[in-house]
């Protein structure tokens, strides 16, 4: 999915930059709502999007906040422009979280043009997900939101046993590890992998808004 796509006709750019995780990022701005697109991907959008309910950010926070009980701790992997923590914070106030994100710049343009440091309770690491999940020994989480992509690629190293064993090891009971992936991957195969570390999985396919359905979307796996 473009920006165009996204946004419609005559978008403008209001900041470009580049970083040696993320590639080319670009801020994109039409009529005060804004999307933070990095490698040719729309990775965040400011919650004045207007169709905002229709995208994949809310209605990846509604279906995880469907499964949760007044969660205490949540983990979010790949902060990006914030998106997913704004909401999550919106569902739940007293949430305390944790944003693992590796790219500093990807940070400094989530300050500057998405009001990251406006969300309550937010802790910001700079840091590799994986790496930080494995040396996390405090309390537990309620909620692990995996959702890094570098530039438009998710990371191989986030489908290997060790990283999701680790993942589910830092998960209180009754706890939610929640992955994002897009095209590209075997779904069956991911699956299985899952199935080999979780007692449950739950696939969630969120379709791109409108006639762009049938062209692809996320899928979210749910486990617990």
């Amino acid at each position: 999915m473009s920006v165009r796509n996204l946004f419609g006709a005559s978008p403008k750019v209001l900041y470009t930059a580049s970083s040696r995780y993320s590639g080319k990022i670009n801020v994109w701005e039409k009529e005060g709502s804004l999307v933070l697109e990095v490698g040719g991907y729309p990775q965040s959008v400011s919650l004045n999007t207007p169709d905002l309910p229709q995208r994949y950010w809310y209605k990846a926070v509604e279906e995880v906040s469907s499964r949760l009980n007044e969660p205490a701790r949540a983990l979010l992997v790949g902060v990006g422009g914030g998106t997913i923590l704004h909401l999550l914070s919106r569902k739940f106030p007293r949430l305390q979280m944790v944003g693992v994100e590796i790219d500093e710049e990807i940070l400094k343009i989530a300050r500057q043009f998405f009001e990251l440091d406006k969300i309550p309770n937010l802790e910001i690491v700079v840091g590799e997900g994986g790496e930080y999940i494995s040396s996390c020994h405090g309390d537990p989480f309620d909620l692990v939101f995996v959702d890094a992509y570098l530039g438009g690629n998710f990371p191989l190293h986030f489908e290997e046993e060790q990283f999701l064993t680790q993942l589910r090891r830092i998960l209180d009971l009754g706890g939610l590890a929640v992955i994002n992936r897009t095209g590209g991957f075997d779904r069956s195969a991911f699956e299985k992998l899952l199935f080999r570390v979780f007692a449950k999985v739950e696939v969630v396919k969120i379709p791109l808004p409108g006639f762009l359905g049938g062209m692809g979307g996320n899928f979210l796996f749910i486990c617990s």
